[in-house]
């Protein structure tokens, strides 16, 4: 079933003995199709081994063949879609980090104003009574504060430097656990008195 016609090449042939797999498939074939000599066969054969060359060999060239402007499109819209993400993420972030402040401040600011209210209503006149002068009475009002935002930030860098020291025992480690794992929260941390 060839669509144009081949010239047969009467002054070249080709003699080659089979492997017995090959002579039995070729017996079968010429059984199947009816044919009465193998030649036409060995030569449809051919044909078959040789385009099956031929798309092999295109398909090796193709795949060296840098890639098409439409998959690097598509991974710059990957890439696009990530980072809009990312930066939502981050807009978010920063929404619950400023919540997270407001909150702390609102916190910080009702502890001091109970503290002074506490300092005013029960200390003050009961230092008043043993004869401290104002002056004095406010001298150890700062005093008592210093002492608690020295403790506070201790505290906070003692924090700091246990969350950096899991964080690079993580990294060299595993790499990508947990890093809240890192932290040991069994050790009580000692609580000094400020408030003498």
């Amino acid at each position: 079933m060839r669509t144009k016609k081949r010239t047969l090449v009467t002054t070249k042939v080709y003699g080659f003995n089979p492997w017995m797999d090959q002579l039995l498939s070729i017996n079968q074939i010429m059984e199947t199709t009816g044919q009465k000599t193998e030649a036409p066969i060995i030569r449809d054969l051919i044909d078959e081994a040789l385009a099956a060359r031929r798309r092999k060999t295109s398909a090796t060239e193709s795949s060296d063949q840098p890639k098409p402007a439409q998959e690097f499109t598509d991974s710059l819209h990957t890439i696009q879609a990530l980072l809009l993400k990312l930066i939502e993420q981050g807009q978010t972030d920063v929404r619950v980090q400023s919540l997270n402040l407001e909150l702390l401040q609102e916190t910080l600011g009702e502890a001091r104003a109970s503290r002074i209210a506490v300092w005013e209503t029960l200390l003050v006149p009961a230092l008043r009574a043993k004869g401290s002068h104002s002056e004095e009475i406010a001298h150890l009002f700062e005093g008592h504060t210093e002492d608690a935002q020295t403790f506070a930030y201790c505290l906070a860098e003692k924090i700091k430097d246990e969350l950096l020291a899991g964080e690079a025992t993580i990294l060299t480690t595993s790499g990508d656990a947990d890093r809240q794992g890192s932290l040991n929260y069994d050790e009580p941390r000692p609580v000094e008195d400020h408030d003498q």
